[in-house]
């Protein structure tokens, strides 16, 4: 009884083995390449160009010349382009026609006529719908005249116990502030302009999503002297701007404009390389500051594709959501494999080595010896 209870079981423990060995070999090419790259996906958590490069593996070629054509309809042919561009990078063909409608979309845009009519407009509304317009609005805040302009505005409510903006008021208090450098800044004040104007152009439209606006707002908030705005806005609206800055500089709170003044200048900085509306569009995503460090890098390290980028990942572009349980569950996987693949390999040494103790095998060794 005992010895067929034995052979039972030896029986079953080779059946299991092969068992175990054909899963291994089945699954090898599914689960190896998918569980390695989960694995590296979350070891690089906090790299935007890894999690980038994953996403946008899984995109299929349609869904490229699909977001051109969402683009050129939206009348945006330079994130048409960007997408063309990102296509190209990675070998996914983009129908001739469709190529062509770009190409004269991108110069039609950047005609000296559309251009000018755009720049006025949003110079004098200070709500700017395209790149020309931005950069109006740009222009006027590098002259404090969009920074004046909001402060009256916003801060003559403020005063008078109406609704008002804070985080318009307290971006254009730091906006007046860096441009007469109550705050100093490495290097050039440029791009710390740029940002905060671009920020309240995206806090004057809606662009901005509510988490990040949150976190502005309170920063805004206390950045804001009351004292110090009753006694600047006289000043203002006689046009004496640098008394009106020397008062507000009397009270301000550095700490908090410090931390807008460097959130500005991650938005210029992107703005100066890929252009405005690359600044705008990750302002319409990013939820935390640090999703608009991680933007920043990412901007840096892949150029022109960027627009493209944000378009088609959104915040995916920067973290795991919605990548995490499947790229944790791949890692599990893999681990799985990697302890079956070594319980298996166990199993072989240790019939090689009994065969090694045979005679036969004994004999072999001497004379491999």
């Amino acid at each position: 009884m005992a010895a067929m209870t034995l052979v039972f079981w030896k029986s079953v423990r080779t059946i299991s083995t092969a068992i175990l060995v054909a899963a291994l070999v089945v699954t090898a090419p599914f689960i190896v390449p998918n569980g390695f790259g989960a694995a590296r996906l979350l070891a690089a958590y906090n790299d935007p160009v890894t999690i980038t490069d994953y996403r946008l593996d899984r995109l299929s070629p349609e869904t490229y010349e699909a977001a051109i054509r969402q683009a050129l309809t939206a009348d945006d042919p330079e994130l048409a382009e960007s997408i063309m561009i990102l296509a190209d990078s990675r070998d996914v063909r983009i129908d001739g026609v469709l190529r062509e409608r770009t190409e004269i979309a991108v110069s039609t845009e950047n005609s000296l006529g559309n251009q000018v009519s755009e720049l006025f407009e949003g110079a004098l509304t200070g709500r700017p719908d395209s790149t020309a317009g931005l950069v109006g609005t740009i222009a006027t805040d590098l002259t404090t005249i969009g920074d004046v302009r909001d402060i009256i505005v916003e801060g003559g409510a403020y005063l008078s116990g109406e609704d008002y903006d804070a985080f318009i008021l307290g971006l254009s208090v730091a906006g007046l502030a860096i441009t007469g450098t109550v705050v100093l800044t490495a290097g050039s004040t440029t791009p710390a302009k740029v940002g905060a104007s671009a920020l309240k152009v995206a806090g004057k439209t809606g662009a901005l999503t509510r988490p990040l606006r949150r976190a502005f707002t309170r920063l805004s908030r206390q950045a804001v002297n009351a004292p110090a705005l009753r006694t600047a806005l006289p000043l203002l609206k006689r046009g004496n701007v640098p008394a009106a800055s020397r008062a507000l500089a009397a009270s301000l709170n550095t700490k908090p404009l410090m931390h807008m003044q460097d959130a500005a200048t991650g938005v210029g900085k992107v703005m100066t390389r890929q252009g405005l509306r690359a600044g705008t569009d990750m302002l319409k995503i990013a939820d935390t500051p640090a999703d608009l460090t991680k933007l920043g890098k990412l901007s840096a390290r892949i150029g022109k594709r960027f627009r493209a980028v944000l378009y088609l990942l959104g915040t995916g572009a920067v973290t795991l959501t919605g990548l995490f349980l499947s790229a944790a569950s791949w890692t599990v996987s893999l681990a799985l494999w990697l302890a079956g693949a070594a319980y298996f390999g166990f199993r072989l040494l240790r019939l090689g080595w009994r065969i090694a103790l045979l005679p036969f095998g004994r004999l072999l060794v001497r004379l491999i010896a």
